[in-house]
């Protein structure tokens, strides 16, 4: 049961320390981990062991060790200082204790959460459907599946892909993996190597890494490959026998 000292600090119009957690403003820690309306409180404060107190909303109870008590543990119904009573879990799951799946929260028998049964965790090393990833399991995922060509794909703390590790992508400025270019970095690739000889247009690189179309034309025409070359007389453009 709570102990007195516990009562004068929950009642502070700030957020409460409560043993691993903090209540809000406006809740009061009625037990280590346990938050509760601070009328709970003030309805006592100051009040003989056993007085008649009411909480709004909830019901009239008696006065102990400093907390307005309304009903008991075990009798199905949330009262003042129970998390949960029975099958009555107060809409909670095992979603609102960092869980992905909500099957498996219970009720102790001093109407606590019992979070044992709880499973898929980010960080018990399976993927579930609402992580990206989780320790080593990143469903088959590469660098690849993000835009990148290389380097190792890992999984972040929370569960989210770390890209960290890869490496080349288009728009980078670099050709890399199967990019024909990126920005101006055509690799070992010109106009000549492909072929198209003359005064073609100079060789440009789509925002896709992708060599634009309107490369290597002569005036607006492709050339044959390597039997023909571009002619430019002032504004006119002629493919001619090499």
């Amino acid at each position: 049961m709570l102990v007195s000292c516990l009562v004068a600090a929950c009642v502070s119009s700030e957020r409460t320390p409560c043993g691993d957690i903090v209540c809000p403003i406006g809740r009061a820690c009625a037990r280590p981990g346990h938050c509760v309306d601070e009328q709970v409180v003030d309805n006592c404060t100051g009040m003989a062991e056993g007085t008649t107190c009411t909480v709004p909303d909830v019901g009239t109870g008696t006065c102990q060790t400093g907390l307005c008590l309304i009903g008991s543990c075990g009798d199905g119904i949330i009262n003042a200082i129970d998390a949960c009573d029975g099958t009555n879990l107060a809409g909670k799951s095992c979603l609102d204790f960092g869980s992905t799946d909500p099957a498996g929260l219970a009720c102790t028998s001093t109407c606590d959460y019992d979070t044992t049964a709880c499973s898929a965790y980010c960080g018990d090393g399976r993927r579930d459907p609402t992580e990206a990833c989780d320790t080593e399991d990143l469903g088959g995922a590469t660098c690849l599946d993000a835009g990148f060509y290389e380097g190792a794909l890992v999984c972040n703390d929370d569960c989210t892909f770390n890209l960290g590790n890869c490496t080349g992508s288009c728009g980078d400025g670099a050709k890399n993996g199967l990019e024909p270019c990126d920005g101006t970095d055509f690799g070992t690739t010109t106009c000549a190597s492909l072929g198209y000889l003359g005064d073609v247009t100079p060789m440009s690189c789509t925002a896709a890494c992708a060599i634009f179309g309107g490369s290597c034309t002569c005036g607006g025409v492709m050339c044959t490959p390597n039997t023909q070359q571009c002619v430019a007389n002032g504004a006119i453009y002629t493919c001619e026998a090499v």
